[in-house]
């Protein structure tokens, strides 16, 4: 049914179309600029001045993005062409809609700005109403530029994160590895791999259904990255299993880490429905240093110290020892009150 008496918010996003957008003004005259100041901020825009291209640029390069920028054509320094074709550039994913200002309505002068990469020109002095129009029209464009940015950025994360517990893939953990050992190349700096698979998996899809099994593996990762830094990364390796993907830690801190995420599974049982399933963790624990080759070498470690795990009787993690190509097959196991007995199953 139509509504004579409009809400006050849908009024009111009428006649303030600059509402959540920023703009820069940049213009060298005076009054022209504070003209268009005032337009702006009335209109609900988050305005931004800049006198010359300097300010301009300076203003581009901030980390919050524009919406709009309104480039005066005679602006000191750089004129407003020459500040369009600059920023056209630039690899801006959110590029502002551009407006050349100038004097005269020429046809010339709209094709020079066109050609530059402005999206419109606006000739001086500015009508407001067909100002607010356009800005109208080009907040319909930005509006579905950036729907479609997200899409494309949802669709990317589809790709890189598992569907089920929405860590990284197994592709996306191992250029994570890669892609570590690279930063620290050259450097002392060493990153920490743990696999971790949780114990008798298949017995609670064959007991309480896949659903049940799903559900678990969900509550599985979401006290896991609980455990882990801001900076660390977790990934769906396998079925059940997870690797784990820590910069900047020592084997110390490296078991440290691994038994708070050994605990934090052991902790309390997890729901599925109407069913308490206690689950609990294996985890092979490896240094991958920089001097000791690709990722897949700290991997293997890290595998054969989870076999070792699963051996010596699960809910336990094993640490392999530092340089395993120095030392093939060194393990040693945590102390014995860190190393839990296996909860009966």
């Amino acid at each position: 049914m139509y509504d004579a008496n409009p809400k006050p918010a849908a009024s009111e996003r009428r006649h303030r179309p600059g509402q959540f957008r920023r703009v820069l003004i940049a213009e060298s005259d005076q009054v022209s600029r504070a003209s268009l100041e005032k337009m702006f901020r009335n209109w609900g825009f988050d305005v931004v001045l800049a006198k010359n291209s300097r300010e301009a640029l300076q203003v581009l390069r901030d980390e919050k993005p524009l919406d709009f920028a309104i480039l005066g054509r005679a602006l000191a320094g750089m004129n407003g062409i020459e500040l369009c074709r600059r920023i056209n550039e630039q690899p801006y994913e959110r590029m502002p809609y551009l407006f050349v200002l100038s004097n005269r309505g020429e046809a010339g002068d709209v094709v020079e700005a066109l050609e530059s990469g402005a999206d419109e020109s606006l000739t001086v002095p500015i009508d407001e109403r067909e100002l607010k129009a356009r800005l109208a029209a080009a907040s319909r464009i930005l509006k579905r530029r950036d729907e479609l940015i997200s899409a494309r950025e949802a669709f990317r994360d589809q790709a890189v994160r598992d569907a089920l517990t929405g860590v990284w893939t197994r592709r996306a953990i191992l250029e994570i590895l890669e892609a570590d050992l690279s930063r620290a190349s050259g450097e002392a700096g060493s990153t920490g791999v743990l696999l971790l698979d949780l114990d008798h998996f298949k017995n609670v899809n064959d007991t309480y259904g896949h659903l049940a099994g799903d559900q678990v593996l969900a509550e599985a990762t979401r006290r896991l990255s609980r455990q882990l830094r801001s900076y660390d990364s977790i990934g769906r390796y396998g079925g059940e299993e997870f690797l784990v993907v820590a910069p900047g830690c020592d084997q110390k801190e490296l078991c440290e880490l691994a038994e708070r995420l050994r605990s934090a599974i052991e902790s309390e049982p997890m729901h599925a429905g109407q069913h308490e399933i206690t689950v609990t963790l294996s985890i092979g624990v490896a240094i991958a240093s920089t001097v000791d080759g690709p990722a897949t070498s700290a991997i293997e470690s890290a595998d054969v110290a989870l076999y070792a795990a699963k051996k010596a009787g699960r809910n336990r993690f094993v640490c392999c020892a530092p340089h395993p190509k120095s030392i093939p097959g060194s393990l040693f196991r945590v102390p014995a009150q860190i190393a839990l007995q296996p909860v009966a199953d």
